[in-house]
């Protein structure tokens, strides 16, 4: 199962071709995929219309298995990852935290583009990435 942050899904979702992505996803179209709700609003966000942001919606949610809301499990779940990257001199924004923490309480990887922010061995440690160049 993968659960994607917005540097991979609005590529995916996008329709200029991103062969590194194209090809990622290809080979995993057996999964499940997972959409945060917190990548789903990073998403819509770039669009500034009602209409166009229903629309988005609807081929978003339409191209995933499920979209996973934030519920109390992954807010403890990013409360856990939170203070054991503490203790490791390591830190997430807000936003990625949950992204990882959604990724971590569904048992699935975390697919990004994001290296800088993701490539990090204690981070690696509490979730499972799969990080496309």
């Amino acid at each position: 199962m993968i659960c994607f942050d917005n540097s991979v899904f609005s590529r995916y979702a996008s329709r200029q071709s991103y062969p590194d992505v194209d090809r990622y996803l290809r080979d995993h179209s057996s999964e499940r995929w997972l959409l945060p709700s917190m990548v789903l609003f990073e998403y819509l966000r770039e669009y500034s219309v009602h209409s166009a942001i229903q629309t988005k919606r609807g081929s978003a949610e339409a191209s995933v298995d499920k979209v996973v809301d934030m519920d109390a499990d992954v807010a403890e779940e990013a409360a856990n990852i939170d203070a054991r990257l503490s203790a490791a001199n390591t830190s997430l924004d807000v936003a990625d935290l949950l992204i990882a923490a959604t990724a971590r309480a569904n048992g699935a990887t975390l697919t990004t583009r994001d290296k800088n922010d993701f490539d990090k061995s204690p981070i690696r440690e509490l979730v499972g990435v799969d990080i496309i160049d």
